[in-house]
């Protein structure tokens, strides 16, 4: 049906079905809009480029490109047909995207190639919810384009529109979630004055050894909520929230396992009190059996106990020998060297404990 739809088949140009797999499946703005760059330029003979246009807070900026270089998304994307996205054709694209603008980027555009356009049409990339910007072609030879032409590109940037759309949503689902975790930690941890702090700590230390260890995104989100609810069992247990007692990583995984952004973190939260040796509660997981984001949250909490009021509060040195002394017995031994690296590399505990925004994998 997709292939009736773009007009293409098996000996046409690039499979269209393959194409959407390609932009649903990867996460970067960039790499969704070259896909489908790549699949429109396919479909046309002769030479035709084009280019993606993000709209942002800040104004407009160059994002994807084919055949002009990296080089265009250093140019400051001032004024261009994508203010006014159509969909249409582009008859003057000297007036339309040089004659407005100031003369420095006039000459960028005409040493990456632009001026020699002959004619182009431009898009808007939109989805329900979000107004992403413009995806725009040129053509560089004695071509035209078409009605039909116009109509395949819109269909093109529709759906490039609507995964940044998904993702958008996705994303303040997202944060929705985090402000809501942070502040039912909060509240939890309230009841124990020396409890307060120790969930956005724990989450902050394991944040920093999951980019260490260079995370994807999706494992980092899930990380996040590992870290933030891992002692979330311990609500409604009828104990003090200082003790560990042996059901509460059940108890927390249990909590959040139904929810779909969560499923992820409950495997990081049920294993938490596992030990590498097999020493550890609630099943006796030794080594790599224990899932890697509960052996994380794992080193981030121990170093939370050795180092704070909540805990023993040692000197950064003692603080390293105790994490060094749990090393391939209750901890990972390679996560204890690489977060001992860490520490080393000059933040405080206090910096290193800090959670702000731009920590956040979102």
């Amino acid at each position: 049906m997709l292939r009736r739809l773009f007009g293409t088949d098996s000996a046409g140009p690039r499979d269209p079905v393959g194409t959407i797999e390609r932009i649903l499946g990867r996460r970067e703005p960039a790499d969704r809009a070259l896909a489908a760059l790549d699949q429109l330029c396919s479909h046309y003979a002769g030479e035709v480029r084009g280019m993606t246009v993000a709209r942002r807070d800040e104004g407009y900026a160059f994002e994807a490109q084919v055949g002009y270089g990296p080089g265009l998304r250093t140019v400051p994307a001032v004024h261009g047909p994508w203010r006014n996205p159509g969909p249409r054709t582009i008859t003057n694209v000297v007036q339309e995207l040089f004659t407005p603008n100031a003369a420095e980027v006039r000459r960028a555009l005409s040493d990456l190639g632009l001026r020699d356009a002959q004619v182009g049409l431009v898009v808007p990339v939109r989805g329900e919810f979000h107004d992403y910007g413009a995806l725009l072609l040129l053509r560089h030879d004695t071509g035209s384009f078409t009605d039909a032409d116009v109509e395949r590109a819109a269909t093109w940037g529709a759906i490039l529109g609507a995964a940044v759309s998904r993702d958008a949503e996705l994303r303040h689902a997202k944060l929705s979630l985090v402000e809501f975790s942070r502040a039912f930690v909060q509240a939890m941890e309230a009841q124990d004055f020396a409890q307060l702090g120790h969930g956005e700590r724990v989450t902050a230390y394991a944040l920093a050894l999951g980019r260490a260890l260079e995370l994807p995104q999706s494992q980092l989100v899930d990380l996040y909520f590992a870290a933030m609810l891992h002692d979330i069992g311990k609500l409604g247990s009828g104990e003090p929230l200082a003790s560990e007692s042996h059901d509460h990583p059940t108890r927390g995984a249990n909590l959040v396992a139904s929810a779909d952004l969560l499923a992820g973190a409950a495997h990081g939260i049920r294993a938490h009190h596992e030990a590498w040796d097999g020493s550890g509660f609630p099943a006796g997981l030794r080594k790599d059996e224990i899932p890697l984001l509960a052996r994380i949250v794992a080193v981030a909490d121990v170093f939370d106990m050795l180092s704070s009021e909540r805990g023993e509060a040692l000197p950064l040195n003692e603080v390293e020998r105790g994490l060094e002394a749990r090393s391939g017995q209750q901890l990972d031994p390679a996560l204890v060297s690489l977060f001992i690296n860490i520490l080393r590399q000059g933040k405080s505990t206090q910096e290193l404990a800090t959670l702000g925004d731009d920590d956040l994998p979102f």
